[in-house]
């Protein structure tokens, strides 16, 4: 549990490898298992897309006061992990706490809201909404100094999404672009996917995959090189994916789930005075061997808005959509 004094200082616990990697996610707490130190924030009616929370029961616990159903704030680190053959994001905990009017604004309201109304999945468990969701529906608006003045809005800038926002600041290990993807369905052309490993330790395993969406997604992916340190503001997401025909009884089906980071802007590259990384590793020195000096970022930086405009137009089918 983080002390009174080191919630005041974000670098005490915004910078776990020299490197910023911080978040905040909010929801309804389901499934909380204090034994194995995992629980589930749940952000839409889909049960399939709830998002694991993992946390050390005895450093970082769920306030006893906090029971099922009850809505619930997380402040998160993020790191990768090898889950078979898949790259997954596994979140981490280090304070929950009971959400109060300081976060409450008409912000948080209408993003929590706008995600819970969302149908994922017919084939999937859908919750009731709960007394906690019910009430925040009603809560009038506190936008008021205070609020922006307080510790977790400060640190976190939170953008895009005032219930779901991960920041991570790290170097380039390795990507992967999908171009002409088709709906596994319907046939359909569907948005590029590009996926980015960003490395903050020694071990590269632990590396955390980051996904753009996009309808040309090829120059950004061609601009960025290994080795590159970037900065990304995104959302932890799961990607589920049908794996099963529904039971004819139940009307449910199958399904396999990764949960990822995925990007909600254009990666920012990392100036040296930037503050966002404060160490820079041997290992990350490897990285940029044979890939060009570090100047390349630069050059990044001069063409974030062409790069944003041919990459995120107006018609983002499909582009948030977990799962696509």
């Amino acid at each position: 549990m983080l002390p009174q004094d080191a919630k005041r200082n974000p670098d005490s616990y915004s910078y776990p490898n020299g490197m910023l990697n911080s978040g905040y996610i909010a929801g309804v707490l389901r499934k909380n298992d204090p034994v194995n130190g995992i629980c589930y924030i749940q952000q839409t009616k889909s049960e399939n897309h709830m998002l694991p929370i993992h946390y050390d029961p005895k450093k970082s616990p769920i306030p006893r006061e906090i029971k099922e159903w009850d809505l619930v704030m997380a402040y998160v680190h993020t790191e990768g992990m090898l889950d078979g053959e898949n790259r997954i994001a596994r979140v981490k905990s280090i304070r929950f706490e009971a959400p109060n009017f300081m976060h409450l604004g008409e912000r948080f309201r209408d993003d929590f809201m706008k995600k819970w109304s969302v149908a994922v999945h017919a084939a999937a468990t859908e919750s009731q909404t709960p007394p906690s969701v019910e009430a925040l529906s009603q809560l009038p608006s506190a936008n008021n100094d205070e609020r922006r003045d307080s510790f977790d809005w400060r640190t976190m800038e939170l953008n895009k999404n005032a219930s779901n926002q991960i920041k991570i600041a790290g170097f380039i290990q390795a990507k992967s672009l999908e171009r002409n993807r088709k709906h596994p369905v319907d046939g359909t052309p569907i948005n590029d996917r590009l996926v980015v490993l960003i490395r903050q330790s020694k071990d590269s395993d632990a590396s955390v995959p980051v996904r753009w969406y996009g309808r040309n997604l090829q120059p950004l992916a061609e601009k960025l090189a290994r080795g590159m340190p970037i900065l990304v503001n995104g959302e932890y997401r799961v990607d589920v994916k049908v794996i099963s025909m529904p039971d004819p009884v139940s009307g449910l089906a199958e399904v396999s789930k990764h949960p990822f980071i995925q990007a909600k802007d254009m990666p920012v590259p990392v100036a040296p005075d930037s503050g966002h990384i404060k160490i820079v590793p041997s290992w990350a020195h490897e990285l940029f061997r044979g890939h060009g000096s570090q100047s390349a970022p630069e050059k990044v930086d001069e063409n974030r808005s062409a790069l944003f405009a041919s990459a995120f137009g107006e018609n983002q089918q499909q582009a948030d959509q977990p799962g696509a």
